[in-house]
């Protein structure tokens, strides 16, 4: 042997504008998710970029490594299903942090899909639980909606059906951009809660 034995990284840095094929690399490789900078939430799209990043992250099951450094855009009950911050900065973020780490697990806000219908499970909020299952057209509508950002790339019956979905928590929308908090899962996780 000449040189040196060359190592796969043992991160995959985090690209936000490209979330699935930035997950399905790690979990490809086996490796583990980095956002290299603290994340700094400061409102926008480009909030909804990491929250996406964190969901599709939850969804293939990747574990994924980033500091928090400043409050989350929304409430802590919109974003505890999503991979809590490994570190923190600041003291607010810290007793964020800590919150979030206890409330979280998986399956808290999820939903899976069949050929004709989608069902929705949302337990994030204690006492206030949410189930639903949606048929044809609706589950289509739901899956153009969980594909999409823009609220102007929405057709008359997505934005009606987004606007259902925000009245019952399963939507965050701002101006122009809108994320649908609940990661698809193959199967809800063990033991399954009848609907």
């Amino acid at each position: 042997m000449t040189g040196p034995i060359e190592r796969w990284p043992e991160t995959v840095p985090a690209d936000v504008t490209h979330p699935a094929a930035t997950v399905a690399a790690a979990r490809r490789l086996g490796q583990v998710v980095s956002l290299a900078d603290p994340v700094r939430f400061s409102g926008g799209a480009d909030d909804f970029a990491v929250l996406r990043l964190l969901g599709a992250a939850m969804q293939a099951a990747v574990r994924i490594d980033w500091t928090l450094a400043s409050a989350p855009p929304q409430e802590l009950d919109d974003i505890v299903h999503l991979p809590p911050p490994a570190r923190a900065y600041g003291r607010n973020a810290k007793e964020i942090q800590a919150r979030w780490r206890e409330r979280h697990r998986a399956g808290l806000c999820c939903y899976r899909q069949g050929p004709d219908f989608v069902a929705i499970r949302d337990l994030r909020r204690p006492g206030a639980s949410f189930r639903a299952t949606l048929g044809e057209p609706h589950a289509t509508q739901f899956r153009a909606l969980a594909a999409a950002t823009r609220v102007d790339e929405l057709t008359g019956d997505e934005s009606a059906l987004l606007t259902d979905l925000q009245d019952n928590g399963l939507a965050l929308v701002e101006t122009t951009h809108f994320l649908l908090p609940p990661y698809r899962v193959g199967t809800f996780p063990i033991p399954c809660t009848a609907f």
